[in-house]
Order: structure tokens, then C-alpha cells, then sequence
């Protein structure tokens, strides 16, 4: 998989899934399909990955098998799903899974961005103005290459930091360095508890999915918990299907990890009693997203806000430097002129 995957791309997982169950549900065989959806595919980069895939299913390889040869092409979680459709006979039904996953995966992320756009070109807008006396020699005397070169110097540090985060979180201690990169961010106040309720609202709608497709628990939550982007969700995840080995329920499993909010195990075991896991589930996803959406649109809110005051304050201090450099030469000439060199 790409290493980040934007709202566009998610629709074309989503629209893939989509066509290929709509196919495999009027009759027409696999292979057909996917000969079909390769002529007029979602994106030109799923052209040679069909290719490989159609190739693999005529040499007898089933189509998990095929997909899973497809080394980063599609997460764990895709292929549990396909691998559990194919053995019980429902493959077009867990495409259509599939496709609606990727579809709600596609809504909140354009609804994260759509809430940090403002906030990022405010931030954007504060590097370009401060400090003022860098535009101000732009303006007045025209020093344009000085006042590039100390705005590049400034985003050359931002895109290395990011290029250094991304090689860190690709290396044999990526696991070390994102639960340190978790830890951080989610001790950003409002932030960090929008990224939590995010990922549990991933991980809801992963569950809900594998459950349905008839991948079991000890599967299952692994496969979630990974798919939910959140380290410490995963660690707690891995934590809980140990002692699911050893006996427990998955509802009692989780109820000892204090990373799940008393909400989410009291509905998931309440669920898991009653029979309606599914629904459980279903409720939890939207909740936790309806919370992210909230908490981001807050964070939309104040930020601007924030950024208001902080530029007031840059520019009050400045104002203040200015007239105190103004008047402390003024007084130095008055003591020059009185007292003499």
C-alpha cells in the first residue's frame, strides 16, 4: 500500500470492490470480471496488478492467493475478507464489504481534511509574513532573494523533519518510533483525542467487517487493530488475543486493556451477550466517527483563534522593539550631545 492514502485513492479501492461484487452477483466468473474492470480500471496503476492476478488465478492459485502474491498492493485486512468469502461461498458479499469500507474510510478522511485545511493556510499565511522585517525589506527595497532563501531555509527543515519521520517509521524500529510518534501527538491537547477516537473508529468498522465475512476473533482483531493506524491499539490488541487463546471471551479480553474507552468494551461485550455484535459494532463506528468529526471542527475552530493571538502578539512585540530601539538611540544622542562623547 501507498504510504498515505488519500480520500481519491480510497474511492478507487472503493469502486473496484464495488464493480467487482456487482459482477461476481449477476453471474459473470472471476476471472471475466476482472479482465472486465482491467480494460477501464479505476486508476492505470491497478492495469499490471490485474495482469499479475488474472495470470495467477489461470495457473489454479485462488484469488486471495493471487492477491496476497501482490506484494503492498492491498493490506492484510482485504485479503482476510476475500480469503473468508471465498470459503463461504459469499466473495460478491464481502466485495461489496469492501467497497463500503473503503467508501466511509474516503468520508472521514476528506472530513479531517476539509476541518485542517483552514488551520493549515493560516499557519502557511504566518510563515510567509513573519518575521515582518524580512517583507518589509521585500516591499520597501525589493530584497526578494533574501527573502525566498529564508523562507525556503524554513520549509527545507519541515520537508526534511517529514522525510526523516517517514525513513524512521520504515525502518526495524518503526514499531519503537510510531507508539514514541503516537504518544506525542495524542498529548496534543483536543488533537490527540480526536487521532484516538479516529482510530478506534477505524478499528470498529474493520471488526464489523471481518465479523460479518465469518473471519474469526482470534483473526480478526489483529487484522483490526492494524488497520486502525494506532500502535497502541495494536499492542493492546496482540495483548488481548492471548489470553482469547487462553480462554476469555474477546469482550473480556479487551476489558483489561485501558487503551479501550469504558464505552467501547461495555457495548462490544453487551453486543457479544446479546447476539448483535454486528449492530455493536456498526453504533461504535459511527459514534467514534461523529466524535473525531466534532473534535476536529473545534480544533478548525480554535486554531484560526490561536493563530489570531499569536500573530497580535508578534506584532505587538515588534512594535515594541521598534520604539524602544527608536527612543534608545534618540535618548543616546540627547546624552551625546549634553554630556559630550
Amino acid at each position: 500500500m501507498a504510504l498515505i492514502l488519500t480520500p481519491k485513492r480510497l474511492d478507487q479501492f472503493s469502486e473496484f470492490y464495488h464493480q467487482l461484487g456487482a459482477m461476481l452477483a449477476s453471474g459473470i466468473t472471476l476471472i471475466q470480471a476482472l479482465e472486465l474492470i482491467r480494460n477501464a480500471p479505476p486508476a492505470a496503476s491497478f492495469r499490471p496488478h490485474l495482469n499479475r492476478v488474472i495470470a495467477e488465478l489461470q495457473s489454479g492459485a485462488t484469488f486471495s492467493e493471487a492477491l496476497a502474491a501482490q506484494r503492498g498492493w492491498l493490506p492484510e485486512l482485504d485479503i482476510a475478507l476475500i480469503a473468508a468469502g471465498e470459503q463461504s461461498g459469499r466473495l460478491d458479499a464481502c466485495c461489496q464489504r469492501l467497497a463500503a469500507y473503503y467508501k466511509d474510510r474516503a468520508r472521514l478522511a476528506r472530513s479531517v481534511l476539509a476541518d485542517l485545511a483552514y488551520p493549515a493556510f493560516l499557519l502557511l499565511l504566518v510563515l510567509l509574513i513573519f518575521p515582518p522585517g524580512a517583507l518589509a525589506n521585500l516591499v520597501w527595497r525589493g530584497e526578494v532573494a533574501a527573502y525566498v532563501m529564508s523562507k525556503l531555509q524554513v520549509l527545507l527543515v519541515v520537508a526534511l523533519a517529514q522525510v526523516l519521520i517517514l525513513a524512521l517509521s520504515r525502518t526495524g524500529q518503526a514499531p519503537r518510533f510510531r507508539a514514541a510518534w503516537e504518544n506525542l501527538l495524542h498529548a496534543i491537547p483536543v488533537f490527540g483525542r480526536a487521532r484516538r477516537s479516529m482510530a478506534l473508529a477505524r478499528l470498529s468498522l474493520a471488526l464489523e467487517a471481518l465479523l460479518n465475512a465469518g473471519v474469526n476473533a482470534l483473526e480478526a482483531w489483529p487484522l483490526a487493530a492494524a488497520t486502525s493506524g494506532s500502535p497502541a491499539l495494536e499492542q493492546a490488541a496482540a495483548r488481548a488475543r492471548e489470553r482469547m487463546v487462553a480462554g476469555e471471551t474477546p469482550g473480556e479480553a479487551i476489558a483489561q486493556e485501558p487503551v479501550f474507552p469504558d464505552r467501547f468494551t461495555s457495548l462490544y461485550r453487551s453486543g457479544e451477550l446479546s447476539g448483535r455484535l454486528d449492530q455493536a459494532l456498526a453504533y461504535l463506528q459511527a459514534d467514534f466517527a461523529d466524535e473525531a468529526a466534532r473534535l476536529y471542527k473545534r480544533l478548525a475552530e480554535w486554531t484560526p483563534r490561536l493563530v489570531f493571538l499569536l500573530v497580535a502578539l508578534l506584532v505587538g512585540w515588534f512594535i515594541v522593539r521598534f520604539w524602544m530601539n527608536y527612543f534608545g538611540a534618540a535618548f543616546d544622542q540627547m546624552d551625546a550631545a549634553t554630556f559630550g562623547p
